[in-house]
């Protein structure tokens, strides 16, 4: 393990480089690639706006808690400054974007000698998924960001005072992504299990320290997270960081559900109709509850086809920046009318860094709690809700450093895997190809 000021000049110029270059594409597609702004961006947009101009949390002239504030602030902080066009807001992202990729790039080093990190950031960095996502208006590249910070300061297993502002930074990546709230757990944990590898000292000594670290840490995360939890008592009635908790939650346990969101559903329950946020939210949790719990098998079967879709395609990325609301087809009938050179450039390499990842995941010797434990809550999270292919992105960061341990070791990567990994890695592996095959196949039959 290296830290950056011990990397030669020589290794630093590439580094250097490497960002440099993907910051000059980013400004480049920032007015080249231009996307009708829709769907959860037409909501984040309207929202920042709203904010701004009338000085409220509210969507279509009503207070919301649809979605969690953390994005919508941010976005509206870029309008204050700089004027209420996406296009500052793809500009800043694309900025923010070059801090994640140097950020992975020290995570890297925690695994790798300096030139497997430097493959590795470039792998990262010119993913063309991840090239093109600073221009869109959706959480992935600021949660990206405050993802590689977390996860950073984590593997370097060094606790300190500064657990008060990562519990900040979690506290606000929650507020980001709602869906990463159960990996709050994940510090406090570790804490708890590696308490005598961290804490010297007698036993009671060492979860004084735990008791210490774990009540900084959530109180940075309260301190954030509390005043928006607040607002939503005051104003929705109800403690939740997002009132789309329930229908996401219904949306992928019930009768019907396949996994993702499926055509006309907001039609299919007359739940939908009502106005009253937290009213709405309860009532689909308890019908969704209801369902799962007589229906358990149903609940599992639909919870894998779930993690299908979380690890489907990158098809959500290239129709983000196609016009499928003007052309009255179905999102499946545009991304069919894709040019197939744009959707064998996006998708082949993703697909090789996932098949790859997950064997050098498996043979990760150290530093392993974070790793799986962001993936597995992350995975646990859509297994329970409902999951969309773009929600994969946060994972790529850990498939990346996956791959590298594949293709750095791969003389004896296979021979210290034990039997249990080598058949979770054939597992995963089948799994992934029967999602894509079948994606494609019922794509052009």
């Amino acid at each position: 393990m290296s830290t950056f000021k011990e990397i030669p000049g020589k290794e630093k110029k590439i580094v250097f480089l490497i960002l440099t270059f993907a910051l000059i594409l980013k400004i480049i597609f920032v007015f080249a690639l231009s996307a009708d702004i829709r769907s959860d961006s037409m909501v984040y947009d309207s929202i920042a706006k709203n904010i701004i101009k009338l000085g409220e949390y509210s969507f279509e002239g009503k207070p919301t808690a649809t979605l969690s504030c953390g994005y919508p602030l941010f976005v509206a902080a870029i309008y204050k400054i700089f004027g209420a066009s996406d296009l500052w807001v793809r500009l800043i992202q694309s900025i923010l974007e070059v801090f994640t990729g140097f950020l992975f790039f020290l995570i890297s080093l925690e695994f790798f000698k300096v030139k497997w990190s430097i493959v590795s950031l470039a792998i990262f960095t010119f993913l063309p998924s991840n090239l093109i996502f600073s221009q869109t208006i959706l959480t992935e590249p600021l949660f990206g960001l405050l993802a590689c910070i977390l996860l950073y300061y984590c593997l370097r297993e060094n606790i300190d005072s500064k657990i008060f502002f990562i519990g900040l930074v979690w506290g606000y990546a929650v507020l980001v992504r709602s869906s990463f709230s159960i990996s709050l757990a994940l510090l406090p944990l570790f804490l708890f299990i590696n308490r005598r590898k961290l804490f010297e000292g007698f036993k009671q000594k060492r979860i004084k320290r735990v008791i210490q670290y774990t009540f900084l840490f959530v109180l940075g995360a309260v301190i954030v997270i509390l005043p928006w939890l607040v607002r939503n008592k005051i104003t929705m009635n109800t403690f939740t960081i997002a009132t789309q908790g329930g229908f996401t939650f219904w949306s992928g346990s019930n009768p019907d559900a396949t996994g993702t969101w499926y055509y006309k559903i907001e039609d299919s329950n007359p739940l939908f109709k009502i106005e009253d946020e937290a009213t709405r939210d309860r009532e689909f949790y308890i019908l969704g509850l209801d369902y799962a719990i007589h229906n358990p098998h149903k609940f599992l079967v639909t919870g894998i086809k779930k993690l299908g879709y979380l690890f489907s395609s990158e098809r959500l990325i290239l129709l983000y920046f196609t016009n499928a609301d003007s052309t009255g087809k179905t999102s499946t009938e545009v991304y069919k009318s894709i040019n197939p050179f744009w959707i064998a450039l996006f998708n082949i390499p993703y697909m090789i860094i996932m098949l790859f990842g997950i064997w050098g995941l498996l043979a990760l010797k150290k530093k392993r709690f974070f790793i799986y434990g962001f993936i597995f809550t992350w995975m646990l999270t859509f297994f329970i809700f409902v999951a969309l292919a773009r929600y994969h992105y946060v994972l790529i960061p850990f498939f990346v450093i996956g791959t590298i341990k594949l293709i750095s070791e791969y003389r004896t990567i296979f021979r210290e895997l034990n039997i249990p990994k080598k058949i979770i890695g054939v597992c995963f592996s089948l799994f992934l190809i029967v999602v894509w095959t079948g994606e494609f196949y019922l794509l052009y039959k």
